[in-house]
């Protein structure tokens, strides 16, 4: 078995037996069905809140398109953290000093360490999101209308490109810091501050953050985002590719 393969299985294993793959399937499987019912009952919702001569609250009928926005609003953000974990915690050998050098000192390149360990992650990641999504389009479709596959191949596309550029940066945060609680404190806060990027008018046609309104965007708007995103992608796993092989030892503790 090559090093690759071997690394890939090892990193199934662990996501497995840490429980990281269950929680993703969790999470995601109950945005799926939190999203839409949120957006079926959201009416009732606000109107009992209300509840007052003084001033009322409506909300619009829910729609198909607002169902899947539900969705993806908890799905990129919640379910984006644990993404991006996925990632970082993939490299946490590499925060031991002892599992650090057992790996620097077999290895010419560390990079057919970490990224089967990375396209592992992505692989569960877009699985558990494919899931939910799946989930949401079809409650969606029992409980308010049917639901456009166009619709939901371009969400489900736009939103798991954002979430393995994320990981990538996640990869690359991990590789420089060499800490894991560290590395997951700077992802979190970058992958915060990110979206408001997408509200600078010269950036928002191609700025990756766009892909996060594919419920409402068009498929030709989120060409450019999408090609940034693939860019960002390669970018952050060559450069810590480059990194990895780069650094010394680690023997502090």
């Amino acid at each position: 078995m090559s090093i690759a393969l071997a690394s890939a299985r090892l990193e199934s294993r662990r996501l497995l037996r840490s429980g990281l793959l269950l929680g993703l399937v969790a999470a995601f499987a109950f945005f799926g069905l939190s999203g839409p019912l949120l957006a079926s009952y959201l009416p009732e919702i606000l109107g009992a809140a209300s509840g007052s001569d003084q001033f009322t609250i409506e909300a619009a009928p829910a729609t198909a398109t607002s169902a899947l926005t539900m969705f993806n609003q908890s799905a990129m953000q919640l379910g984006l953290i644990l993404a991006v974990a996925v990632a970082i915690t993939a490299l946490s050998w590499d925060s031991r000093p002892g599992s650090s050098i057992f790996y620097r000192v077999r290895l010419r390149r560390l990079s057919q360490l970490t990224v089967p360990r990375l396209a592992t992650g992505w692989a569960v990641v877009a699985a558990s999101y494919a899931l939910g999504l799946a989930i949401a389009a079809g409650l969606t479709t029992a409980t308010i209308g049917p639901v456009p596959w166009s619709l939901t191949l371009r969400v489900g596309l736009a939103s798991i490109a954002y979430l393995v550029m994320s990981m990538a940066i996640g990869h690359l945060i991990m590789t420089l810091t060499r800490r894991t609680a560290p590395a997951i404190s700077v992802a979190a806060i970058l992958l915060i501050v990110l979206p408001v990027f997408s509200q600078v008018p010269f950036l928002s046609s191609w700025f990756p953050t766009t892909l996060l309104t594919a419920t409402t965007a068009s498929g030709a708007d989120l060409v450019w985002p999408a090609l940034s995103a693939i860019s960002f992608t390669v970018a952050c796993v060559v450069v810590a590719s480059l990194v990895a092989t780069r650094q010394s030892l680690r023997r502090d503790a």
